[in-house]
């Protein structure tokens, strides 16, 4: 399993922004596999950063959501993307992809939700409401008098 794949997706989307605004101040290839580096971060001194992406559980950074732990952060996904440039633009990449498939979805389900309450009846629809101002989350309902009812 790959770096990328064990970060989450917080530390991913974090982690490709260190590297877009250049938070690597300084990359060393100690092997063909891993890597080391300084990373800044919100603290005035550089996280310190080893990835190696053969053994991604290797990995460490000493930054207070890391250190100590065997978890995959934004620095060492910022020094990853660093190391293979052509990574970070796939994955951006994808992330369009996927916030276009999203859109498109949305859209058609806006539709389909638009087509089926036009084809209810006057009683269908007041039926429907009870049911979801009944059934949902109180918060729901109270906003729904709140923005409609003068009480």
């Amino acid at each position: 399993m790959g770096l990328l794949n064990l970060a989450s997706g917080a530390s991913v989307w974090r982690g490709y922004d260190y590297f877009k605004e250049n938070k690597i101040l300084n990359f060393t290839d100690c092997s063909h596999n891993q890597y080391s580096g300084l990373v800044s971060g919100r603290n005035k001194k550089p996280y310190e950063v080893f990835i190696d992406t053969v053994h991604p559980r290797k990995s460490h950074c000493n930054c207070p959501h890391a250190k100590g732990r065997r978890i995959i952060c934004k620095h060492q996904v910022a020094l990853y993307f660093y190391a293979f440039p052509e990574e970070a633009e796939e994955y951006y990449r994808k992330v369009l992809e996927y916030e276009e498939e999203e859109r498109k979805y949305q859209e058609e389900l806006a539709e389909h939700v638009s087509s089926y309450i036009d084809s209810l009846s006057k009683q269908e629809l007041r039926d429907a409401l009870y049911e979801i101002l009944y059934d949902s989350p109180s918060w729901v309902y109270n906003r729904f008098v709140r923005d409609h009812i003068d009480f």
